[in-house]
């Protein structure tokens, strides 16, 4: 249980780093161009990966088992839109509402882990995860942003579109990495996300064709980003499969400390940024912290 507690919380401190360098180049050639470059960038790292490690001969296994490879290929497909409507969702709506509502996902991957799977557990871990979900929400929660959009009209559009956005991240985040977290102990750690990027690029490959979006290579400093934020993104994957793997009876658990990847960027927002902590978002930490403290003790 511990060493699969410790993968997830560093799932959560990598996605969450690559969430939080995610503004520069978002900013600069949009969030829907992040979203893609990131995928084909991240499928040739881990092949790379795959290759220095000499696990080549794993593909073949992979395709005797044609119903978790679909899964694994599904969970990509989700994965991608995930991170579409969350870029998406923090560079249209309002932050302090998109972040806490996408990042309550755990909510419907323990739901289904418990319902599909029969995962079960005790009555103090049930508290503690709905505890650190609630802290989560709490950790994302700027009221100062929340009264300033009721005020205006215009951020009223703004809290609309970030709630919609917000609920399509949560739902989409939940699925696929229930998914990823079924595919994963089958698969493997490592080949699962090379199966997952490869899916997510053939995704937005589709997208592009489809939305006839004109791909322009960024300057060198922002493809610089984009490549940080890819590896932080495949990294992530591999931390939460190698979790998921190492004890995947603790699905619900791994789901939902990897889901502290919004703490991490508020707290680096708040380093690098110097954006301060309100009293509630502080309260949501402490709430956490004391939540992931009573999921390894007990």
């Amino acid at each position: 249980m511990l060493e699969s507690a410790i993968l997830a919380l560093a799932s959560a401190v990598i996605w969450g780093t690559g969430d939080f360098l995610s503004r520069k180049p978002s900013s600069e050639i949009g969030s829907m161009l992040t979203s893609i470059l990131i995928q084909p960038i991240g499928l040739l790292m881990v092949l790379v990966i795959v290759l220095i490690a000499n696990q080549q001969g794993e593909f073949i296994t992979a395709l005797h088992k044609p119903e978790y490879l679909s899964i694994n290929l599904i969970a990509g497909v989700i994965a991608f839109f995930g991170i579409v409507v969350l870029y998406r969702g923090y560079a249209e709506g309002i932050m302090s509402i998109v972040a806490p509502i996408g990042g309550a996902y755990p909510v419907v991957a323990v739901t289904l882990s418990i319902v599909l799977l029969g995962t079960t557990l005790t009555t103090i871990r049930t508290l503690a995860i709905f505890s650190a979900i609630v802290g989560i929400v709490l950790a994302g929660v700027k009221l100062s942003s929340f009264r300033k959009a009721v005020d205006s009209r215009e951020d009223k559009e703004k809290l609309v579109r970030g709630a919609n956005y917000g609920v399509a991240a949560f739902l989409f985040a939940g699925f696929g990495l229930f998914s990823l977290g079924v595919a994963a102990p089958v698969i493997g750690s490592l080949l699962a996300v090379v199966i997952l990027k490869f899916s997510q690029t053939l995704t937005a490959s589709s997208v592009v064709l489809i939305k006839k979006i004109r791909i322009r290579v960024p300057r060198y400093s922002t493809l610089a980003w984009v490549f940080l934020i890819a590896a932080s993104d495949a990294m992530g994957f591999a931390t939460y499969n190698l979790a998921v793997v190492s004890s995947s009876s603790d699905l619900p658990i791994v789901v939902t400390l990897s889901s502290l990847l919004g703490v991490i960027t508020v707290l680096l927002a708040r380093i690098f940024y110097k954006e301060k902590l309100e009293p509630v978002q502080l309260a949501g930490i402490l709430i956490i912290f004391a939540s992931v403290a009573a999921i390894l003790y007990f």
